[in-house]
């Protein structure tokens, strides 16, 4: 017996680098898995029998489907999956998430296959829509969502509040994956590494997050000790040590990642890490503190990520990103004496970008590898 299934589409390009593993739809059947739903994750991007999957598990009772996507090719995957969906039962209700339902969720009903679409955060959504299908509550009731009437219409139900207290939620179900089926490796060669979710919400006015306009300037993080439980647990279960800390850890509390950095250092695990993500001026911040960069190098970090986006002053102010070129040069000349590699993200072909603006963004993309040779 089938409850949900959770769909994982193919990325299209991204897909050259190797699936790794899906913490986003994991995530959101933890809830779900807890409650004592029985819950199947399908990952297209790895599962060439992904179809008759599907055909298997609805057959076994599935009452929902929920898809993920973000931009680009992902979308049309995601459309052909749930077109092949209603073709198999009508009657599945089918949901999608991700950050393109986030950002433009009106448009995502324009795909005439999807019942819902969830333009907040969806811990607590598929527990609810399930007491939907069960006849235990009306879709009406249930908030954050978009959702498609018997008659046709498309309704916007009022916003659902953030979770506060993320250590509230339950553990990830990483047994809903075959983590050795994901080519992402770690730190050593061989190894694997997964990605950890560590935060939601961001204290910065950068228009880059979809969340902010639903839930202002809100940012959470799961406690030093939920963190410090839940990778202890990776390693025990799955022989995990290699990590990616999925968030700006340090834009939101310094103290807590502070913290979370001498917990890793006094840990004597071996865990390599490294951040997907960090604001410049946090790192800048970071590099004045002799104890947190003597545990920063302690605790195994061997990599951190800043979006520098442009080497132009206008467009860094155009965008709102609360950095400058200056910071960035500073963050790179301390960071240069310590053996972390440093990953600067950089974007081109912003609206009104001159050919002198990008080829700014080249100059500074240019000097930071002269200044630190771990640029």
């Amino acid at each position: 017996m089938i409850d949900i299934i959770l769909f994982q589409p193919k990325c299209g390009v991204w897909d050259i680098m190797g699936a790794r593993v899906p913490i986003g739809l994991l995530s959101i059947g933890a809830v779900p898995c807890n409650k004592g739903y029985k819950v199947v994750l399908i990952d297209q991007r790895i599962d060439f029998d992904w179809q008759s999957k599907i055909k298997k598990y609805i057959n076994q009772g599935a009452k929902i489907v929920c898809l993920t996507t973000m931009v680009g090719e992902q979308i049309l995957h995601m459309m052909e999956v749930s077109k092949f969906i209603k073709s198999i039962d009508s009657n599945i209700l089918t949901i999608l998430g991700g950050s393109w339902p986030q950002t433009q969720p009106e448009m995502c009903m324009q795909d005439k296959n999807i019942d819902v679409v969830c333009y907040g955060e969806g811990d607590y959504l598929l527990t609810e829509l399930m007491a939907y299908c069960e006849g235990k509550k009306k879709i009406s009731d249930v908030l954050g969502i978009i959702h498609r009437t018997k008659e046709g219409t498309i309704k916007r139900t009022a916003p659902r509040q953030p979770v506060q207290n993320l250590d509230e939620l339950p553990k990830i179900p990483y047994r809903l994956v075959n983590l050795r089926d994901y080519t992402a490796v770690g730190f050593r060669q061989g190894k694997p590494s997964i990605s950890v979710v560590t935060s939601r919400g961001c204290q910065f006015r950068c228009t880059f997050c979809s969340m902010v306009p639903l839930y202002g300037q809100s940012w959470r993080g799961y406690s030093v000790d939920r963190l410090m439980e839940d990778i202890a647990e990776l390693e025990s279960k799955y022989g995990i040590k290699d990590f990616f800390f999925n968030d700006d850890l340090i834009t939101g509390d310094f103290k807590r990642f502070t913290e979370f950095l001498e917990a890793l250092a006094k840990s004597g695990r071996d865990y390599n890490w490294g951040t997907p993500g960090m604001r410049g001026d946090a790192v800048l911040r970071l590099t004045k503190d002799e104890k947190a960069m003597d545990n920063l190098i302690k605790s195994g970090c061997k990599n951190l990520d800043i979006g520098v986006e442009s080497g132009s002053p206008r467009i860094l102010k155009l965008i709102k990103k609360d950095t400058t070129v200056d910071v960035i040069r500073r963050v790179n000349q301390k960071m240069s004496k310590y053996p972390v590699i440093m990953k600067y993200n950089f974007m081109g072909g912003f609206p009104t970008e001159t050919e002198g603006e990008f080829f700014d963004t080249m100059r500074l993309r240019r000097i930071l590898q002269e200044e630190n040779e771990y640029a």
